[in-house]
């Protein structure tokens, strides 16, 4: 049986400190896809981000620990991403997309959580500059690289791009076009 867009679930961690240019183009463009995508703070209440923009989630983490999803992406910034990085529950949830075999994404300075969950070893990942250095995980410099479910953008900048990769990985080159076009990019 193959999914409609409203049947892909996406979770979006969102800490304290993220980018939100990459959280918010990350939610908008995936919910343009008509994807739903749960906004889950890794505390209760609203996430001031690293340029202060104040961002309401739609529940706190704690909420979804058990729930499954399609797609975990996680938007940088500093130290949003080490939030992320550092939170036990992201960790589990990480380790439990991977073993299900289930995407994950990952933009700007948050790869270092995938990397501190032991799940770019081996793989082909993009990250802001210098993110991954303590991990020892090199990275391309390529604006988005895809490597066996794992989907990394290089930073703010390449925002839109890797969102509109994971639209086309989740649901096709005509659901990317359909989010694309309006646009007018």
């Amino acid at each position: 049986m193959t999914q409609t867009p409203e049947d892909i679930r996406v979770l979006v961690p969102l800490a304290p400190g993220a980018e939100e240019l990459e959280a918010v183009t990350v939610i908008d463009l995936l919910r343009r896809a008509g994807f739903t995508v749960v906004v889950a703070g890794l505390d209760d209440g609203p996430v001031r981000c690293s340029r202060g923009v104040v961002i309401v989630p739609d529940q706190p983490l704690a909420q979804v620990l058990n729930e499954d999803f399609d797609l975990i992406v996680l938007p940088g910034g500093l130290p949003g991403a080490d939030h992320l990085r550092d939170d036990a529950r992201v960790q589990s949830l990480l380790l439990r997309q991977s073993d299900a075999g289930r995407l994950l994404g990952a933009i700007c300075a948050a790869p270092k959580a995938l990397a501190r969950a032991g799940l770019l070893k081996g793989r082909r990942v993009t990250a802001y500059t210098g993110a991954l250095d303590e991990s020892g995980t090199p990275s391309t410099g390529a604006a988005v690289e895809i490597d066996a479910g794992v989907i990394t953008g290089r930073g703010p900048g390449v925002a839109m791009d890797f969102a509109l990769t994971l639209i086309e990985h989740l649901a096709g080159s005509e659901a990317r076009a359909r989010v694309e076009g309006p646009l007018l990019r």
